[in-house]
């Protein structure tokens, strides 16, 4: 029986309909038929329509990921064990040249068709990362916020460092800040011209390259580091870390000046940092040192002061600790006063003020604090 029934649809209905209008000479009723055959097929499998529609456009690119699997391109790997790999390997950077294989620079020209190319780099390598970019320049933007979501923080981790390589390179865009939270990973990212395009950007190896200096270096020299570290290991960390030239000047029975060696680390005079600057690097480089148990800084302002930790016992060992440490905060030319305790030594800064006593470096007998 022939039921006639009048339908409405969207021009952008007739286009997708076209290939199968072509197909019937123009009739519109048996394009239709057509449609509902497929669609009637689609659900004897499938529960939904989006589901059909969504295993439909999987298919192309389950195809040719198997096509690359069987030429040798790719390889199936447990999941279980990639996401092992992703963890181990974090904080390590990855090399440029796997970066570019990844990531096509001659296949992208803007914003837009790069978050487009990551998604489906995504779908084809079947990943479920989602990536999502927003920027007001598409083409040369001055800054860009890259949403990456779905997938475990590692796997995005790692996404988000070929993201941040590729950007680095090609648009000159520094990593500002990274956000994770349990299923999206945001990076920040603001152009930063005064890098060269061949050279990591800070904030790539803040981000993402931390470990990356120590991995290299403990693979050229393995033998060394590993012994090195059993070493601090069986004695519980009870050993000092000195420059050859300190430590020779030490053994003389004096005190050498130790401020070429924090400006050479710091890349900058003592004289021309912050007095926050110079305590937040002095506390880094000399608890890596082990010289003393722990230091701790205060840095409020007008009221600066730095508290070090020690558990030695003869009193020239401390006066000479204090002397020592005395040449780094007399270059930098903010006037102090120091206290000198059994197991403590204070230094108390008078930024902008003179301190009540003539004598800026004082050394009390030994005693408890109060």
């Amino acid at each position: 029986m022939l039921i006639r029934k009048n339908i409405s649809l969207d021009d952008k209905y007739l286009k997708k309909l076209q290939p199968l209008l072509d197909a019937n000479n123009g009739n519109l009723s048996a394009a239709v038929r057509d449609t509902i055959e497929v669609a009637d097929t689609a659900l004897l499998c499938h529960k939904s329509i989006d589901e059909a529609i969504r295993f439909l456009k999987e298919t192309p690119a389950k195809e040719e990921l198997n096509e690359t699997i069987q030429n040798g391109e790719n390889i199936v790997i447990n999941k279980t064990m990639l996401e092992w790999l992703f963890r181990c390997t974090r904080g390590r950077l990855t090399d440029e040249d796997l970066v570019n294989e990844l990531i096509n620079p001659f296949e992208i020209q803007d914003m837009k068709q790069l978050e487009d190319y990551l998604n489906r780099v995504s779908r084809s390598y079947q990943w479920v990362i989602r990536t999502s970019i927003k920027c007001e320049d598409i083409n040369n933007p001055e800054s860009a916020l890259v949403l990456i979501s779905n997938s475990t923080v590692h796997s995005r981790d790692f996404f988000a460092q070929l993201v941040a390589h590729f950007l680095s390179r090609w648009k000159q865009l520094d990593v500002e800040h990274v956000f994770r939270r349990s299923n999206s990973t945001q990076i920040s990212f603001k152009r930063n011209t005064s890098i060269s395009s061949n050279e990591i950007m800070p904030g790539i190896r803040k981000n993402f390259g931390y470990l990356d200096i120590l991995c290299k270096e403990l693979d050229d020299n393995t033998e060394f580091w590993t012994q090195l570290m059993y070493t601090y290991s069986a004695e519980r960390f009870n050993l000092v870390t000195l420059h050859r030239s300190q430590f020779e000047v030490f053994a003389t029975g004096e005190v050498p000046n130790p401020t070429k060696i924090l400006e050479r680390l710091c890349k900058q005079l003592i004289s021309e940092m912050t007095l926050p600057d110079l305590l937040v690097h002095f506390r880094k480089m000399y608890l890596a040192t082990q010289l003393v148990k722990n230091i701790e800084i205060s840095l409020e302002p007008g009221n600066e002061s730095v508290t070090i930790f020690h558990d030695f016992k003869d009193e020239r060992v401390i006066r000479n600790l204090v002397k020592y440490f005395s040449n780094i905060f007399r270059e930098n030319g903010t006037p102090f006063e120091t206290f000198s305790y059994s197991s403590m030594i204070v230094f108390r800064f008078f930024q902008g003020r003179e301190p009540d006593s003539s004598d800026l470096c004082l050394i009390e007998s030994m005693k408890d604090p109060d």
